[in-house]
């Protein structure tokens, strides 16, 4: 991003993940679907983190979108085609019992150079660098502020996003999270989640929902920690229903993505004779496949217009 901001050319999306996925070769890579031009977009990619030690694994769907400039403000639009992108987004992650995020491409220090150190105020800080790509769940982005100003959503990644690289980042735990409803959760797996240290899917899981919960905080409504059952095969089975102001639980819709073991259709693109192999000695991956010219997606997504899945192998 910084290479095409020097040269003038600027960048999309699109430009700066296929360079992402080709840069990182052969430890990243995506399994990449044909696009549906005529349906409706609601997300990009859907993640999977899978534990490389056990069956355990944390799934989330990806809108990428890009943080841009106007002479007087910073701007992120969440809000195309009046809404129902956004409300697509959260449709096709309630389909697939996973969180619903955002991937927000911010540009290099070239294109924030503008902006103040969101961080340690450094010449070269590294929050500043690796908040390129930052990840925001769609609620934290929503819920009651799910008419917010481009330049308010803004403020709010800048805020409240996480670095990309900060999620996999062991020196970057994210400690116990005090939620609202915690007092209320009794003694079990949830409550452990919460307080004790995780690795892995787990601590992914756990980073995204500790943003969220700190969001919640500034709600003025009560805590709900009545319970409340989670669809498909999660590790959690129950949590507290609190809405706080966001379309539904918030327990549920990140934590729903934590599961006991992966999807059938993740384990078949795990199983695909172009995944290389697991190597034991690296500590942790992006795994994928490099697809046929036109490959077939999986039944359960077939009625989805994403562009691939991500397997990140920890």
């Amino acid at each position: 991003m910084d290479e095409l901001d020097e040269l003038g050319h600027g960048w999309a999306e699109e430009s700066v993940t296929d360079v992402a996925v080709h840069r990182g070769h052969p430890h990243v890579k995506v399994i990449k679907f044909n696009r549906r031009q005529e349906a409706t977009v609601g997300g990009d990619y859907l993640w999977w983190w899978l534990d490389r030690s056990s069956s355990l694994c944390f799934g989330m769907l990806v809108q990428a979108k890009r943080l841009t400039r106007s002479p007087s403000s910073w701007r992120v639009d969440i809000n195309h085609n009046d809404g129902k992108q956004y409300s697509d987004l959260l449709r096709s992650s309630h389909q697939l019992q996973v969180p619903a995020l955002y991937g927000i491409y911010t540009g290099g220090r070239v294109f924030r150079a503008d902006l103040p150190c969101f961080h340690a105020d450094q010449p070269d800080c590294l929050g500043c660098r690796r908040m390129a790509i930052s990840m925001i769940t769609a609620y934290q982005l929503g819920g009651a502020w799910s008419r917010t100003s481009p330049t308010d959503t803004a403020a709010l990644v800048f805020s409240d996003a996480l670095p990309l690289e900060d999620l996999v980042d062991p020196d970057r735990p994210a400690g116990p999270v005090r939620d609202l409803n915690l007092p209320e959760i009794p003694e079990g797996q949830l409550r452990e989640f919460l307080l004790n240290d995780q690795a892995g899917p787990l601590e992914v899981a756990k980073r995204i929902f500790r943003a969220v919960s700190e969001h919640r905080r500034g709600a003025f409504r009560a805590a709900s920690a009545e319970p409340t059952f989670v669809p498909g095969e999660p590790l959690f089975l129950e949590v507290p229903e609190d809405p706080g102001h966001f379309p539904d639980s918030y327990f549920r819709h990140v934590l729903q993505g934590v599961r006991r073991r992966p999807p059938k259709y993740v384990q078949e693109l795990r199983r695909r004779p172009d995944v290389p192999d697991i190597d034991p000695g690296t500590s942790g991956y992006m795994v994928a496949a490099q697809p046929p010219p036109q490959p077939r997606r999986p039944r359960e997504l077939d009625g989805l217009n994403i562009a691939g899945v991500v397997l990140v192998t920890m």
